[in-house]
């Protein structure tokens, strides 16, 4: 049987939709959103996508917390090594030199490829590219969510940026606006 090798590296948006809609649980939607591009591998594979992180504001606290990480090899191995937990990294909201709180603030999408980026001021710049460097990953982009009180994805790639293109950029937007949305209708 021939495969039209257009369509080997395509994510099945409408079933990756209908997964979020149909999870009832908070904590197992937040983990359906990090987890679902990784459900049929083949396409994550061909884009080099490694991690995907929910983000989200708490505006009382005035901070962005980490909600869910995706259950890759590579987010294991990142946080084997983390010098913090997960869930008690907080980046304050408006800090600007953290790329995650810019993308918020701004709307913007922003890319990196050293996770000081990520994670200051909360990780050392030293800590935070340990963690980079135990997964492998070269490459990290992260796309502001406005529903709810906002929030983000982040997207890390084991693939230079030089080398990221149309492929990996059409699915980041693509998949932000789905989560966005999707957690939109969950909101109301």
């Amino acid at each position: 049987m021939d495969r039209d090798p257009t369509t080997l590296n395509t994510f099945d948006f409408d079933s990756i939709s209908a997964r979020l809609e149909a999870t009832k649980d908070t904590a197992a939607f937040y983990q359906a959103i990090v987890n679902a591009p990784f459900s049929n591998p083949l396409p994550a594979v061909l884009i080099f996508l490694g991690i995907v992180v929910l983000l989200q504001v708490d505006k009382k606290a005035g901070t962005i917390n980490r909600i869910a990480l995706s259950q890759t090899e590579q987010a294991k191995l990142t946080t084997n090594v983390s010098a913090k937990p997960f869930h008690e990294i907080k980046i304050p909201l408006g800090y600007r030199e953290n790329i995650i709180a810019d993308a918020i603030i701004s709307g913007q999408p922003q890319d990196t490829i050293d996770w000081k980026f990520l994670f200051n001021p909360d990780l050392p710049a030293d800590q935070a590219r340990i963690n980079q460097a135990n997964a492998g990953i070269a490459y990290s982009a992260v796309y502001p969510l406005t529903s709810r009180d906002g929030g983000a994805l982040i997207f890390s790639y084991y693939q230079y940026q030089q080398d990221i293109g149309a492929l990996q950029t059409d699915f980041m937007q693509r998949y932000s606006e789905l989560v966005d949305k999707t957690l939109a209708a969950r909101a109301s």
